[in-house]
């Protein structure tokens, strides 16, 4: 359910390193968004701050993100195990990742027409191609984002592919499953099984996680400015959820 756009939400209670689980998202929740995707690092104080949160809490911290797992890797340099990427597609809870897609023939046919229509300007969008799943971003060219959709929306129906909308990207990806899923994998088992989940992120993306943790007794975290949202608690930018977590690991 969604909380009404009038009701101001409060930062969250303090994190109890005991008895919480983290379920945090990365883009535009833990690091600052770039231009493109590959400009994106987190600074060495977030990578020490989650690899001592993860410590704290026995391993009951996981990214999920919309990047694939080796893309996530690249930006925490390998602060965190446990990782699920693409929405839930691929899910890492050692140091195996399991993919729910065995076929990526029809991502592969649509990056090939989506590249195709970006070398002779009838699409205006960077292209991230996430292996079980496509990004076309345009955070360089707004004024485009119109056709974009359009164009997206004519490959997932030719191809057969889910879209999802970002801030300032959509994504074709294979399957239905969301981050709730992610959400649901990491929560059937140790070191998450019993403990009371938190969802954190600022996209639409991330409701699916906030609504799986709501029914699971715990709550989401919206970060960024007031909107219709299913989390209970909002931080304002990236730098709140910094010191938010961080304060949970002082006595």
């Amino acid at each position: 359910m969604l909380h009404n756009l009038t009701h101001t939400l409060a930062a969250p209670p303090p994190l109890d390193t005991r008895s919480h689980a983290l379920f945090l998202d990365l883009d535009g929740t833990l690091v600052e968004f770039a231009a493109h995707p590959e400009q994106v690092v987190a600074s060495e104080e977030l990578r020490h701050l989650l690899a001592e949160l993860a410590q704290a809490m026995n391993s009951a911290v996981a990214i999920i993100t919309g990047r694939s797992i080796a893309s996530a890797d690249a930006v925490l340099d390998g602060a965190l195990v446990h990782i699920a990427g693409i929405h839930g597609l691929e899910h890492r809870n050692s140091v195996d990742v399991q993919s729910s897609v065995n076929d990526c023939s029809p991502i592969a046919a649509a990056i090939d027409d989506a590249r195709a229509l970006i070398a002779n300007g009838a699409l205006r969008a960077d292209l991230e191609d996430k292996g079980a799943a496509f990004a076309l971003h345009y955070r360089r060219t707004p004024e485009f984002a119109d056709g974009v959709r359009r164009t997206a929306a004519e490959l997932a129906q030719r191809y057969v592919l889910s879209v999802i909308e970002g801030k300032m990207v959509v994504e074709l990806k294979l399957g239905e499953r969301t981050k709730a899923d992610a959400v649901a994998d990491f929560m059937q088992s140790a070191p998450f099984a019993g403990r009371t989940p938190i969802a954190i992120g600022d996209d639409l993306t991330d409701e699916n996680a906030f609504a799986a943790v709501a029914a699971l007794g715990g709550y989401g975290v919206l970060v960024g400015a007031e909107r219709a949202t299913a989390a209970r608690w909002r931080l304002p930018d990236t730098q709140s959820v910094f010191d938010w977590l961080q304060s949970g690991l002082r006595p």
